[in-house]
């Protein structure tokens, strides 16, 4: 990549590959791209460069590839940024992002979203958009810069990074509580606290490396990150600080206050400890101090005298004391930021703005922070009573869970480890009822089911939950019946699930919700393509049946995978939730199949050729898996969506070479040229740049051979003589061998002009040349017979028998073809002076290892006709003739 700023590509690619790896290790599922506007010190925009990750067909280990774009709307329409309003200086940017883009939905028609509270309140209002729509697409978009010093000149890159693949919760906290989003902050310390800055500008050292701060690497950083986010939520609970108190700040300045704070430590002690043998589950409900004492809020059940209360230190008397706790009925262990006060519940309804934040212990070493809130549900919950003559309209009021960060053997992580309520729901939606109008009912089922799940994920030792529709459910189920417990198809409290699943196999459930067996042990066909090595045998056998099901009357089902450790893992992964890459994964994996489901297969195709965001690499990619199947038709297709996608972007010169072989194979001999011939431009590696000039010369030869005009014939036959030896050329060098395919076809060039060339003189030049290139390829590679063939056509125009004879018994030796044994036995039927030393030429051969069947008994045939011969002549009495008998 050229650009106009010195080692401008070196800052992005570690920025990129640190920030990669960052938030990868935070969840896996998180998929990056990375735009850097490149600002002069007069603010004048420079670079527009898009930074991506790029996973070519067959490799394991993952690129960066960098694009220079025209011009800041080619980055404006890949995020769907509305131009008008997003601005080009980074104040404009930074805040359409934070402030208008989240609000939007970024469908065809790119409008505010119709279900926000009120559409025409900014976000300091409070009013937040409904679920469903106000936070669009699993993305989030993030604005910061960086000042960047050369020796040339200082620059400032303001880097737009979209993140896809992120939960609602996370989106939501985002950006309408920032102050506690924990994915906020740790972009903005990786900004300002990650890389060592020197006069307030980040340099390029001489081994192309940026010097971090403190030495870290992105593990490390995550959980210095995490230890800092816990002490800003002490400082919280210290300073009585109200969720009123938010002024929706999205920018977190370095505070060294939050070092000091030890509230990280504290819960990371009492996650390591074990009760009677038993991992840390249980609660801990933190207030400030002054809520505490407030008798209206706090119901304890148990509390501790002042002079007995437990300090947050105490790990081992609190983790004893958590075995009394049970979320699910709301008693927590009542604490501030320094001392456990007692066994309580609250009253919900007059916490008001009161902070209250959560730590769920859920296993050894690992523990949740959320913030819990409640909201009133004015359209579903409110009534009207009439109380001493007073009107008193009365709503329900919603519990608000939100999951802030998750802490897993001290590492951050977002999300809930592969499943979350909204990836699985819309899953559901688009598996079962994807062209249906949404209702509450269907609202309903898909609730119900999420909730089973979740009771589900309570029992410990792992299980699958299995979800079809009703029809595929009884179908199923009668042939699993030796190997399943059958009961009635019925409703099952969700209570009990986490008993019922207690034993070996799966639990199978309709659409419906209803249960139709428990220890349901799935059955698959086993295929080297499907299932995972490294994953144990629940997760590979439901991959089995899944891909069974598809097989067979193309069946739906959805598969929820609990294992041992808390992992879930839904499969099939859903379509419109997951990122693109991985959508292209499942496409080629669909292509690889022995019989795919083409209508299923043209549906995902759609669904990835619709985004405006798809990245061209990712189609050249399907396009290189369907020339693969030799599907070319589709691989065109795949390859001119790639190309147009591409712009006027680098395209590797692979991609280039594989679209002029699917051209070459349908005969398309001009286009095959030109994408060779590109091919050649875009490489600078000497051996492909051989493969890809042979390939020109090819295209050549053949297209000369499809023309009437004998002069046109001629011209594009001194064509590929030219490309092919320009790529013998290539090889003097002495890095790799030359092909032994360039001296074949060059071989063939010549031959055909010279049936071409009427001059005697010329003609017998060109048969020499064609001689020289076939013996050359004879000396590169002696098995191949199709050089012998060749070599011994040019022979016999050339009049030498005894060359031509050798090579059709070299040819018909290495293997049998109708035509070497036709042809060897009229030669030697015409040349009896030749028989005697075509026998020794071919016992030479056979010393070792007899030739094909009928090679043999065309030289037995003639080593009798040769020992008639004899005979004969010494009954007249003529003596042989030595001389004549060693030709």
């Amino acid at each position: 990549m050229k650009t106009k700023v010195d080692k401008i590509d070196v800052m992005n690619k570690l920025l990129y590959e640190n920030l990669v790896q960052i938030l990868k290790s935070m969840n896996k599922r998180i998929h990056i791209k990375l735009y850097a506007l490149v600002y002069d010190k007069n603010e004048i925009l420079i670079e527009k460069i898009r930074v991506k990750k790029t996973v070519p067909n067959g490799e394991v280990l993952a690129c960066t590839s960098q694009d220079t774009l025209q011009n800041i709307m080619n980055v404006y329409g890949e995020l769907k940024i509305d131009p008008e309003h997003a601005g080009i200086t980074y104040e404009d940017i930074k805040e359409y992002v934070n402030k208008v883009w989240y609000k939007q939905d970024h469908s065809k028609d790119a409008i505010i979203s119709k279900k926000v509270t009120n559409p025409s309140s900014d976000i300091e209002d409070g009013q937040i958009a409904s679920i469903e729509n106000s936070f669009n697409d699993n993305r989030i978009l993030y604005v910061n810069q960086i000042p960047f010093h050369t020796k040339k000149s200082d620059y400032s890159i303001v880097y737009i990074i979209e993140m896809r693949n992120i939960e609602y919760e996370t989106r939501q906290i985002f950006y309408t509580k920032p102050e506690v989003s924990f994915l906020r902050m740790l972009l903005d310390y990786f900004f300002e606290d990650f890389f060592s800055c020197t006069n307030s500008v980040i340099k390029i050292n001489n081994d192309d490396s940026i010097t971090r701060k403190y030495n870290e690497d992105g593990i490390q950083f995550n959980r210095r990150i995490v230890r800092l986010f816990f002490g800003k939520i002490q400082n919280y609970l210290q300073n009585h600080t109200k969720f009123d108190d938010f002024n929706v700040e999205f920018d977190n300045e370095l505070n060294n206050e939050y070092y000091v704070n030890g509230f990280l430590e504290k819960m990371d002690y009492i996650s390591t400890l074990t009760y009677e043998n038993a991992s840390p589950f249980g609660s801990i409900l933190f207030m400030n101090k002054e809520v505490i004492m407030q008798r209206s809020i706090i119901r304890f059940t148990v509390k501790f005298t002042k002079e007995d209360r437990i300090g947050l230190e105490d790990a081992k008397r609190i983790r004893k004391l958590l075995e009394l706790t049970n979320v699910d009925n709301d008693l927590y262990l009542i604490a501030d930021e320094k001392e456990i006060y007692g066994l309580g519940e609250v009253n919900w309804n007059m916490q008001k703005g009161e902070l209250a934040l959560r730590v769920d212990f859920t296993g050894l070493s690992k523990y949740n922070l959320v913030l819990v809130q409640t909201e009133a549900e004015i359209v579903s919950g409110g009534k009207l009573f009439i109380e001493d003559e007073k009107k008193v309209y009365r709503s329900d009021l919603s519990l608000v869970e939100i999951q802030l960060i998750s802490v897993s053997f001290k590492n951050p992580r977002l999300g809930e480890e592969g499943y979350s309520a909204e990836k699985f729901m819309q899953l559901l939606k688009n598996m079962f009822w994807e062209n249906s109008i949404e209702d509450d009912q269907i609202n309903q089922k898909v609730e119900r089911l999420d909730q089973i799940v979740r009771k589900a994920r309570e029992q410990k030792h792992g299980t699958m939950v299995v979800i079809t529709d009703e029809v595929t459910a009884q179908q199923e189920l009668y042939q699993l019946s030796k190997q399943s417990t059958l009961i009635e198809p019925g409703i099952i409290n969700p209570e009990y699930i986490k008993y019922l699943t207690a034993i070996d196999g799966a639990i199978y459930f309709d659409t419906d919700g209803l249960c139709h067996g428990i220890g349901v042990i799935l059955d698959g066909i086993a295929k080297e393509n499907i299932g995972d090595a490294s994953r144990g045998a629940r997760y590979n056998s439901a991959y089995r049946y899944l891909h069974k099901l598809k097989e067979d009357e193309q069946k739906k089902c959805v598969i929820v995978i609990i294992s041992e450790d808390g992992m879930v893992n839904l499969i099939p992964e859903s379509e419109h939730e997951d990122m693109l890459l991985a959508l292209v994964e499942e496409i080629i994996d669909m292509i690889n199949e022995e019989e795919p489901d083409y209508n299923l297969l043209k549906e995902k195709e759609e669904q990835l050729l619709r985004s405006k965001i798809v990245d061209f690499d990712w189609l050249f990619n399907i396009a290189e898996v369907y020339y693969d199947n030799d599907n070319y038709e589709r691989a065109i297709d795949f390859f001119e969506y790639g190309i147009q996608q591409a712009e006027k972007s680098y395209i590797l010169p692979k991609y280039l070479n594989i679209l002029g072989l699917i051209h070459h194979s349908r005969e398309n001999y001009h286009e095959s040229t030109r994408m060779f011939k590109l091919a050649v431009g875009a490489s600078d590696n000497d051996q492909s740049r051989d493969i890809y000039m042979g390939n020109v010369g090819h295209s050549y030869f053949l297209l000369a051979l499809q023309l009437k005009n004998n002069d046109e014939k001629s011209k594009n036959l001194n064509k590929g003589i030219e490309w092919f030896s320009k790529a013998i050329g290539l090889t003097k060098s002495g890095s790799f061998k030359p092909s032994v395919r360039n001296h074949n076809l060059k071989g063939r060039c010549y031959f055909t002009l010279s049936v071409l060339e009427k001059d005697p003189t010329k003609k017998n030049q060109l048969l020499k040349n064609a001689l020289e290139d076939f013996s050359q390829a004879i000396t590169m590679d002696p098995k191949d017979k199709i050089y012998y063939w060749n070599r011994y056509v040019v022979y016999n125009q050339l009049s030498r028998k005894k060359e031509c004879i050798e090579d059709l018994i070299q040819a018909e030796y290495l293997k049998h073809d109708d035509k070497y044994i036709n042809n060897l036995s009229n030669l030697l039927k015409e040349n009896h002076d030749l028989i005697t030393e075509s026998i020794e030429f071919y016992n030479k051969l056979a010393f070792q290892k007899e030739g094909p069947p009928q090679l043999v008994k065309l030289i037995d045939e003639f080593q009798v006709k040769l020992e008639i011969s004899k005979q004969v002549e010494a009954a007249a009495g003529k003596a042989p003739d030595m001389d004549e008998s060693k030709k």
